[in-house]
């Protein structure tokens, strides 16, 4: 394995960031990326429809160098100010929203989940950890997943994944529960509800998974699958 390149600043289940000291940073994967080009060539288009992602500057091997984001995430940002959770699931509906407007190329759809004519492009890995707070605005960052597909799928995904990451105290519960509540009553309880279930599913069948996600998942997909039977 090469040297790190530069100081760790950030890292994830499937790669580290590094930064290089020009303004730029690498994300590098710990094992090989066969998609890095796609992930790379999703966020060029995103960016060209105004939408904020980082600027992609290379792909070489596991490596991919992208704009620093000189910011901080937004869970960091709530965790020092549990106050503005309120605003921080306005915003991430705000972004998630602001995708849904982005018809998904013809390369997105290969691994997509075509709904027909109306497909959107899917980042399907949007929650606090991957959004950045910086002084220009907030920027999405990690477009591994991204897919083409219906708007309701990615607004599921992004419920799943806060409604059952791990989280430790009662504060940080009870914190969960109103982003939650905010985000889904800005983006829909039905748009949310009409995907969740295969939303459950998807989270599943993902290998980076944790043990106590799987738990929490299973749990949400039982309460999901009675829901609809009443219905």
């Amino acid at each position: 394995m090469s040297d790190p390149p530069g100081p760790l600043i950030g890292s994830g289940r499937a790669a580290d960031v590094y930064d290089l000291g020009d303004g730029t940073v690498v994300r590098r994967y710990r094992t090989p990326n066969a998609g890095l080009e796609r992930e790379a060539e999703v966020m060029r288009y995103v960016r060209s429809k105004g939408y904020p992602a980082p600027r992609v500057h290379a792909v070489d091997g596991r490596d991919l160098v992208m704009d620093k984001v000189d910011g901080r995430t937004m869970m960091s940002r709530l965790q020092d100010a549990p106050a503005k959770v309120w605003t921080y699931g306005r915003l991430l509906a705000r972004l998630q929203a602001a995708l849904a407007e982005i018809p998904a190329p013809d390369f997105l759809m290969a691994a997509g989940w075509s709904a027909g004519t109306d497909d959107r492009v899917l980042h399907l890995d949007l929650h606090p950890m991957n959004v950045m707070i910086a002084a220009g605005g907030p920027v999405v960052i990690d477009w591994t997943n991204a897919a083409g597909g219906p708007p309701g799928f990615d607004a599921a995904m992004t419920y799943v994944e806060m409604a059952t990451y791990e989280v430790d105290g009662h504060k940080e519960r009870i914190g969960r529960a109103v982003l939650l509540r905010r985000f889904t009553r800005l983006r829909g309880r039905r748009l949310i509800d009409s995907f969740i279930g295969a939303a459950c599913d998807h989270r599943l069948a993902d290998s980076n998974t944790t043990p106590g996600e799987r738990v929490a998942i299973a749990e949400l997909r039982t309460r999901t699958a009675g829901r609809e039977r009443r219905e």
